[in-house]
């Protein structure tokens, strides 16, 4: 590809597009880059390019004709038919499409404007379309031919090192691009996604569309209107970054004594809830006393008795969970998750999830690397849970109340 740029300053444009990857790009062959000087088309011995406009008004118009001049020169250079872009405040936005558009062709010619405008003769004579690069005015046009240069040549074949490098990037898909990262892995206390250390390549994928789907939902509601999202895929996303906007409003902290009422109230209220119909009655009402449960929740804290959470929703708590090391004497090197619970209008809601990622992380924290916990055998939601986090069955139950519990364990 031939791009020739029509301005009164090709110095202005030497060095940046001459350098790093449009450099290394002419070098190669796949494309080429020319100034050309306005003035060198003049016919007069001042090398005047532009003069007062008629009707009046303040500033200089360039002239017509040592603009088609120039033109006219660089057409014949070309040896073939050029496509002519005027960068003008009144030219339409260039957008990600258009250097897409622009990067087909094969001589492409770039006029500058400068002072108050050219001579609308030769745009109603030469020029295809007019370019803005947005809503301001800049001094001239060799900065936007400069970032019209850049964004078509990206796209040209063989610019780039593989077409992935621009197909992820911001605008090319409809999209703004993802966040990216770089080493350390934690720098000012701020660390790189724990997705992206994870060498699952399918997660990553997965995290940098999500990521693309937020940015631009926040930053540019203008092009997210005007996504396809209908694929199973896109629609399996919208719904986690429903879940995800939910869980913003989710905060976590450490069970410290005074909250016994919480602890007891939450656990209560979700044993009624949870294990209605797997216990016996009059077991499930002697299990739910508050008052016993407040009363055990002020040993376990005041005695530091294992290591409680407590989970809020916009500033409500909703959730509890607890832990500690294991209460089976034959297996000392396992944590033992004791509970979780919450509240019923919560369940199904992600809050258990967040709970029990957060007990795992601690029991890791503290060197433990497998963990164990009983749950009653009738209790298929609680199962069900708990082996969607790698917990699986094992042989040994106990029975309390004429329900059995059947212990679970995983690694962490």
């Amino acid at each position: 590809m031939r791009i020739d740029i029509l301005t009164l300053f090709p110095d202005t444009l030497g060095d940046v597009l001459s350098e790093s990857i449009l450099g290394r790009a002419q070098e190669r062959g796949f494309i080429r880059i020319e100034a050309h000087q306005i003035r060198d088309y003049t016919t007069n011995k001042q090398c005047q390019v532009d003069d007062y406009p008629y009707g009046g008004g303040r500033g200089a118009i360039l002239q017509a004709d040592p603009l088609y001049r120039c033109w006219d020169a660089v057409r014949q250079m070309a040896g073939g038919p050029v496509h002519t872009v005027y960068l003008s405040p009144c030219g339409h936005t260039f957008r990600q499409e258009d250097a897409i558009r622009l990067s087909k062709l094969d001589n492409l010619v770039l006029v500058c404007g400068h002072y108050e405008g050219i001579d609308q003769r030769f745009i109603d004579e030469c020029v295809d379309e007019e370019i803005s690069l947005g809503d301001f005015v800049l001094t001239g046009g060799e900065i936007a031919a400069m970032a019209v240069t850049d964004a078509v040549c990206r796209m040209v074949p063989g610019v780039l090192a593989d077409s992935e490098c621009f197909r992820e990037e911001s605008h090319y898909s409809g999209l703004l691009e993802y966040p990216q990262y770089s080493r350390p892995a934690v720098w000012h206390g701020r660390q790189v996604p724990r997705v992206l250390l994870s060498g699952n390549h399918s997660d990553v994928e997965k995290w940098r569309r999500k990521q693309s789907l937020l940015r631009t939902a926040q930053r540019r509601p203008d092009m997210y209107e005007k996504l396809d999202l209908s694929s199973r895929q896109d629609q399996k996303l919208l719904r986690e970054m429903e879940q995800d906007r939910f869980l913003e409003r989710v905060t976590v902290r450490r069970a410290v004594p005074g909250d016994e009422e919480i602890l007891a109230r939450i656990q209560t209220e979700s044993w009624k809830s949870g294990f209605a119909g797997i216990l016996p009655p009059d077991v499930l009402e002697r299990s739910t006393n508050v008052e016993k449960a407040r009363k055990m929740y002020v040993s376990v804290l005041e005695g530091g008795i294992g290591e409680g959470w407590i989970l809020s929703l916009d500033g409500q708590p909703r959730a509890i969970a607890f832990w500690s090391r294991s209460r089976e004497e034959d297996l000392p090197e396992y944590a033992e998750l004791i509970c979780i619970h919450s509240l019923q209008d919560t369940w199904r809601k992600g809050l258990g999830s967040v709970l029990i990622r957060q007990v795992f992380d601690r029991m890791r924290e503290e060197g433990y690397r497998k963990v164990m916990l009983w749950v009653f055998e009738e209790n298929r939601r609680a199962r069900k849970f708990y082996q969607h986090f790698g917990m699986n069955p094992t042989d040994r139950k106990k029975e309390f109340a004429g329900v059995y519990e059947r212990m679970y364990t995983g690694k962490l």
